[in-house]
């Protein structure tokens, strides 16, 4: 029988993405009601909240989240206008933009994180909820791998 173009890895990779991140989304918005935050938006505040006390860029989020600049950049900008975020300058590169979370970004981080954090557990369990031990090590190398 012939592969169809939605039977090839990449197509089911793509799918299996948009399916996790619509459960991420729909999830997240049911625990933060009081702004309309999306998965990617959280994860980046939950990755500010982790690296409190560190100068944290707009090009190592890029490249830690594998997001272009435009995308990354409309992340943040809906953040900033939100007041999560702080957006700033390197003193030693103004072509650099630093982010953190704000006052108010931290306080809503600060009332969810534990909420966030078990949302982000159930989701992965439920991803790997029909694999054994040894199917998600494997997966885990091959994804690593990719």
């Amino acid at each position: 029988m012939q592969q169809t173009f939605l039977d090839e890895i990449g197509p089911q990779i793509k799918i299996a993405n948009t399916l996790i991140e619509k459960k991420l989304n729909s999830r997240v918005a049911s625990l933060i009601s009081e702004y309309p935050l999306t998965g990617p938006q959280i994860t980046l505040m939950v990755y500010l909240y982790e690296s409190k006390g560190r100068t944290i860029t707009q090009k190592e989020v890029a490249d830690k989240f594998v997001l272009s600049h435009p995308t990354i950049r409309s992340i943040v900008k809906r953040l900033a206008n939100h007041g999560l975020i702080d957006v700033g300058y390197l003193e030693t590169d103004h072509r650099q933009v630093t982010l953190s979370l704000s006052n108010k970004g931290f306080q809503l981080l600060e009332k969810h994180i534990d909420d966030i954090r078990q949302t982000m557990t159930d989701v992965n369990k439920q991803i790997v909820s029909q694999l054994s031990d040894a199917d998600i090590q494997q997966l885990q190398q091959y994804l690593s791998t990719i």
